[in-house]
């Protein structure tokens, strides 16, 4: 019996496979290679210009074509030669419209990793609800993101599923473990950080992700632990380095604390699983419209507690009270500080809810549980959660 045959249309903003991505080509790279035996998978994508216009991914070929106006043609033509049955494409609602009117045969869902694409700064609200309801399906990453589509278009007829991200736990080194242990403090002897607790943000370096909230609880989390340090991993722009407006603020507003603030350049996966076991807690500070955070499955496959805003997808994935502490978002002014000095007091405490948490990202939060449901979808199959 032949496999189904799944096109799945990335983004655009790398190319696959790459050593720079976004976490949307991380989902990508990580599920194909797993459905691969179930399916026939080929990914399409733009080129960069610098690769040949033929990758591979394992054992999937990745088809690289000039952006602009030939893209859609050249996706087009593609397509039509090979036929696929699903067509899966990845936070672009309005390409995925065009190449189901142009493929009336072809079942074509959309995966949307976050809010962005259905914003009405992407779209009038009564156009992106024509383009929602063009496609056959519509996947989404959190229960959160379901609510928010049916929300803003109450009148949506397109079948919604929600399929959890995951985690590699082979990529961390969990800590409390004499492995973890040893790494860790061979590299913070290294860093010069032996004795310092370590505080730390990973992700994009955006006002929405709130970093700014953690630069504003630095002064009373050390006047409580005089040992605290903050790491703050990452950039304003995937792969890039380049300094925005709110990062310059951010460098200002750690002018004062010296030594006991630390920025870090961009890191790509799975080189960042190396700065996570540094860490004593993780904080995800973000605003309200984050639909599931990778970095708090990261975080818990390291086995360190996250303390995080109880927002948008994250309730979904860390446990209040047992991998982690959510604070509303709107206390992280006067609490964010009083919650992660309490974590911080107590090695104990720490172990507990770092541990839980690895044990959770294990039985709910692997890859291969996200490549499972999404086979599923793609055999016109219910996905199970």
């Amino acid at each position: 019996m032949s496999r189904q045959k799944v096109a799945v249309i990335t983004p655009g903003t790398f190319v696959i496979p790459s050593g720079h991505s976004s976490s949307v080509e991380r989902v990508i790279e990580k599920v194909a290679p797993l459905a691969a035996d179930e399916l026939e998978i080929r990914i399409f994508g733009l080129s960069d210009g610098q690769v040949p216009a033929l990758g591979q991914l394992a054992s999937i070929p990745c088809f690289r074509m000039p952006g602009g106006k030939q893209y859609l043609i050249s996706l087009l033509r593609h397509l039509k030669k090979w036929h696929p049955d699903m067509i899966d494409v990845h936070n672009r609602p309005l390409l995925a419209f065009q190449l189901k009117s142009r493929l009336p045969m072809a079942k074509v869902f959309l995966t949307l990793h976050s809010t962005t694409f259905f914003a009405v700064s992407y779209q009038p609200a009564t156009r992106m609800r024509y383009i929602l309801d063009g496609v056959d399906r519509i996947i989404v990453n959190s229960q959160y993101l379901k609510k928010e589509l049916q929300r803003r278009f109450p009148s949506i007829r397109t079948p919604i599923s929600v399929n959890p991200l995951g985690v590699s736990l082979e990529d961390f080194t969990p800590r409390w473990t004499s492995p973890g242990e040893y790494l860790r403090q061979a590299r913070l002897a290294n860093l010069g950080w032996s004795r310092r607790k370590i505080v730390m943000f990973i992700g994009r370096l955006l006002p929405s992700k709130g970093v700014h909230h953690l630069l504003n609880a630095l002064p009373v989390i050390l006047k409580q632990e005089k040992e605290a340090m903050l790491v703050i991993v990452g950039s304003a722009y995937y792969g890039v380095n380049r300094e925005s407006q709110y990062v310059r603020r951010l460098k200002r507003m750690a002018e004062p604390f010296k030594d006991r603030v630390a920025f870090l350049p961009y890191v790509p996966y799975p080189n960042i699983a190396d700065w996570y076991n540094l860490a004593d807690l993780v904080v995800v500070p973000s605003g309200e419209e984050e639909a599931f955070g990778l970095v708090n499955v990261e975080a818990m496959a390291s086995a360190v507690p996250v303390v995080a805003s109880q927002v948008g997808g994250i309730p979904e994935v860390v446990i209040d009270g047992e991998s982690g502490l959510l604070l509303p978002q709107a206390s992280l002014p006067k609490d964010l500080a009083k919650g992660i000095v309490a974590i911080l007091g107590s090695e104990a405490q720490r172990k507990k809810m770092g541990q839980a948490g690895r044990e959770l990202a294990r039985r709910r939060f692997r890859w291969q549980h996200t490549a499972a449901r999404w086979v599923h979808l793609m055999k016109g199959q219910d996905a199970k959660i």
